[in-house]
């Protein structure tokens, strides 16, 4: 009795064989029952004398290119979750468009049955589009935010320049109105020391009501003198009314004898007469009262004409003095 060998397992051409199953169809296999090789049938490959023959065995699958569509995923999470972040914001567009682009592609690898994570792809898509319009989003917003504290910024830069250029115009006007005042003053400084440079005869009335009046110069003769009178001199007499014209009683301290210069402004000799003739203003006035000095005084021929008087009146800074000049007679 004859063992069955394995249907792989290869047989001799020598020995017999039952049908194997598996095996591919032989070429010419029942046609020509009979014949033999070389009588018009041809043996298949492998079918040689002492030739083992084996079966064909399907090819191995590739393997499916899921790293495009996990890598879009992965950076379509950053991308969002950086765009989520007030102050990273500007950092999440760059992953978001690399997952947007690495998505595309791994769905392109997909419908081309060269990857199977479609889903993967596709969520990187979409979270990349995402994380780009919230990073642009976020980025308007942010700008819009910068503009207006920017224009709040200068909104109040204005408003101090205004204040500022507002109190630099009040304190120049102030500091107009002072030097005006100031001229003003001057102005009426030098008016009164105008009004206060009189000819004999005329008057000036000081602020208090004190009136003062220094009459034109008459030829004096003395009668009994203290000191002889200088040789070669014109010897003259001046009298001083004063009138107070105001309220209260006035003080005279000080503006008991004038200041008689001749034409060199040099002091002129004063005359000491014993016959009484000589006053000189001393005491107060009361209001609406008079008072009167006379005194004598001689002028040098060479410098008499003009002389002046000089009459002083007040206090401290308030003094002040009423000048007359002219000739002698």
């Amino acid at each position: 009795m004859t063992t069955p060998a394995p249907p792989d397992s290869p047989q001799s051409a020598g020995e017999p064989a039952d049908a194997n199953p598996w095996a591919p169809p032989v070429q010419g296999q029942g046609e020509g029952q009979g014949e033999t090789p070389g009588q018009g049938a041809t043996p298949a490959p492998g079918a040689g004398p002492g030739v083992p023959y084996w079966p064909l065995y399907p090819m191995p699958a590739p393997q499916p290119r899921n790293g495009l569509g996990i890598a879009a995923m992965v950076l379509g999470i950053t991308g969002a979750v950086l765009s989520l972040v007030l102050i990273l914001f500007w950092l999440s567009w760059l992953p978001s468009l690399l997952a947007v682009i690495f998505g595309a592609i791994g769905l392109g690898l997909v419908r081309k049955g060269q990857a199977t994570n479609r889903a993967m792809a596709l969520a990187g898509v979409i979270l990349g589009v995402a994380g780009l319009l919230v990073s642009v989003g976020t980025g308007v917003v942010v700008v819009a935010h910068v503009r207006a504290v920017n224009e709040e910024r200068r909104a109040d830069e204005d408003a101090a320049r205004a204040r500022a250029e507002e109190r630099a115009a009040k304190e120049k006007e102030r500091i107009d109105a002072a030097h005006k005042r100031i001229e003003a003053e001057q102005e009426k400084r030098a008016a009164d020391e105008r009004a206060r440079r009189l000819s004999f005869g005329q008057s000036y009335t000081y602020e208090d009501g004190l009136k003062v009046t220094t009459a034109a110069p008459e030829p004096y003769v003395p009668r009994e003198t203290v000191h002889e009178a200088p040789k070669n001199a014109k010897i003259i007499q001046v009298r001083i009314t004063v009138v107070n014209t105001g309220p209260k009683e006035l003080s005279l301290y000080g503006s008991g004898s004038p200041f008689v210069k001749d034409a060199k402004g040099n002091l002129v000799f004063t005359l000491i007469d014993g016959s009484g003739r000589t006053k000189f203003l001393a005491g107060s006035v009361a209001p609406g009262q008079e008072a009167t000095s006379l005194s004598a005084y001689a002028l040098p021929d060479d410098a008499a004409d003009p002389f002046t008087v000089e009459f002083n009146y007040g206090s401290g800074l308030q003094r002040k003095n009423v000048i007359w000049s002219g000739p002698p007679s």
